[in-house]
């Protein structure tokens, strides 16, 4: 396959998986799937934080862990930051493929 060629191949395959996405949004707010039955917030009802005593539903006892969560988060920022570094490498790769 040629340059052109797999060039088209992505863009078609990108707005394929963008109308595939779409059309799947639509479905889930139309349906009101993943709402939390009896706290109706409307379009706020999708970003979970807006309910009342939200705290009581994520800082539960089902999780213990001896590691204190400074850690936890150094940990979270370390992976972070080798992701995007990761991810500016390919750029760089791939970039100068063209």
């Amino acid at each position: 396959m040629d340059k052109k060629m797999h060039r088209r191949f992505k863009k078609i395959l990108g707005i394929g998986f963008g109308a595939v996405v779409g059309i799947l949004v639509i479905y889930i707010m139309a349906n009101g799937l993943g709402l939390v039955d009896g706290l109706d917030f409307g379009a706020g009802a999708y970003y979970y934080a807006d309910i009342p005593e939200f705290a009581k539903y994520v800082n539960a006892d089902h999780y213990a862990s001896h590691v204190p969560m400074v850690v936890h988060i150094v940990l979270f920022l370390i992976w972070g930051t080798l992701m995007y570094s990761l991810w500016t490498w390919l750029e760089r790769v791939t970039s100068k493929k063209k």
